[in-house]
């Protein structure tokens, strides 16, 4: 068992021995035979997970000092450029090429120091693992029950480059509402009805009413990638293998969110979740989605009345943070067609000095999980084209932080590579999205049709 529920246990032991002891007392009467022996069994127990628990505190207390980084020996380098000041400068030590992972005025900086970790954990470099010791880089390896299969925890300078790429990368994190996991099973309210107001006669008594709240649940599933790495990784190339690594795990993780936020169809392959899109087409959600006009199932024949039509579906307590969510040829053969073909309207705004690509004053949201089909090869008959709406109210991911990272001396063994795992927990549930015929949700979609 784990210590947090070793020392619930004990709580609870106790709590059960000194119920019995009270429930004597108020009746002024020692213990019945069968309450003394619950009484010595209920302690019993309690002393026995008390005695478990200092045991597993002061492994996890040994396992912390052996993993806590050395004193650190040398002060820290300081970026200057596109070149790092070290203690002992060692040659070559440049970045070939813009990062694309690490950014900021640290990128070099942050991205020498993740790959210096992988030199010391992936690679088992012992000079590597001293440099880690003296400038205070963590190699800490997962013990918590929250990945079965083990590895070390990605330092933060790396873990926060992948966080930010998958986030750039994936439209579900930029748009869903995100919801941190402090275990891999969470239950999230959700307000499902509010207060009535009714007129009062005289001598009448205000009709009472409540709130209603259900909830939203969200099971953390695992999702690993792996790639490799070289394992004779020279001093002048870690800067850019760690950005290369972090850059493609966070790519792989991303896409997959999107495309199980989109059409997962719950099975396995997609985490058991369900996606938007899978989940309007079920049968039961015929609300949330408006069909195209007759001979709507290509690109071309979308016109501004099928989109018209899909806004003035949507809820108004939506429309506040309301987007276009389509795919990039959606976002051409659509949007920018009716645009162009407007006459003089505006294609972007510009908000913050960045242009932002825009339809009806609502920002137009690209997804590479939605439907990219080429016309005239395929039609798009009774699939959803696009959607409309808030995603953060119609979507949660639960986000269990902590990626880790593992590694395999075998499984590229020939070729001198070495194999790289890296794992990441989330869950995305699409559980707002409307009803039956008329009962709109906070996201509505375009339906293809003949």
């Amino acid at each position: 068992m784990k210590l947090l529920e070793l020392l619930e246990k004990v709580r609870l032991e106790t709590e059960a021995s000194r119920a019995l002891q009270e429930l004597a007392g108020q009746e002024n009467r020692d213990f019945t035979e069968e309450e003394a022996e619950a009484f010595d069994k209920h302690l019993k127990e309690a002393r026995k997970c008390e005695k478990l628990a200092e045991r597993l505190k002061a492994l996890e207390d040994q396992e912390g000092r052996l993993t806590t980084p050395a004193e650190r020996k040398v002060p820290l380098e300081t970026a200057n450029g596109s070149r790092i000041e070290v203690a002992v400068p060692v040659p070559g030590m440049y970045s070939h090429g813009q990062l694309r992972a690490f950014k900021g005025p640290n990128a070099i900086k942050d991205a020498y120091y993740s790959g210096k970790w992988l030199q010391a954990t992936i690679l088992d470099d012992a000079e590597a693992k001293q440099w880690c010791r003296d400038h205070s880089v963590e190699m800490r390896v997962q013990t918590e029950g929250v990945n079965a299969a083990g590895g070390y925890v990605v330092p933060t300078t790396m873990e926060t480059a992948i966080i930010n790429l998958r986030e750039e990368y994936g439209s579900a994190r930029r748009n869903a509402r995100i919801v941190p996991m402090e275990s891999d099973h969470t239950i999230v309210p959700r307000r499902a009805g509010g207060l009535d107001a009714y007129f009062v006669g005289e001598t009448d008594a205000i009709t009472e009413s409540d709130m209603s709240w259900n909830q939203v649940e969200l099971t953390a599933k695992e999702l690993g990638c792996l790639t490799r790495i070289s394992g004779s990784l020279s001093e002048d190339a870690i800067i850019n293998v760690a950005d290369t690594v972090a850059g493609e795990m966070a790519l792989a993780f991303a896409t997959k969110e999107d495309l199980c936020a989109i059409d997962g169809t719950g099975i396995a392959t997609h985490g058991g979740m369900l996606g938007i899109r899978s989940k309007m087409i079920d049968g039961l959600h015929v609300g949330s989605y408006v069909e195209a006009a007759a001979t709507g199932d290509e690109w071309d024949e979308i016109d501004t009345a099928d989109l018209t039509n899909v806004m003035a579906a949507l809820p108004l307590y939506a429309r506040r943070g309301a987007k276009w969510h389509c795919s990039p040829v959606a976002k051409v053969a659509v949007f920018d067609r009716l645009l162009q073909a407007a006459g003089g309207a505006s294609m972007r705004e510009t908000a913050d000095g960045v242009a932002i690509p825009k339809y009806m004053g609502y920002p137009i949201e690209e997804w590479s999980a939605m439907p990219t089909v080429d016309q005239p090869a395929a039609t798009l008959n009774n699939v959803i084209m696009l959607f409309f709406g808030d995603y953060s109210m119609s979507s949660t991911l639960g986000s269990r932080r902590g990626i880790t990272i593992a590694k395999s001396v075998d499984r590229y063994f020939e070729y001198n590579q070495i194999a790289v795992r890296a794992i990441e927990r989330f869950c995305i549930n699409n559980h707002d999205i409307g009803g039956a015929a008329g009962v709109r949700g906070p996201v509505v979609g375009l339906l293809g049709t003949t």
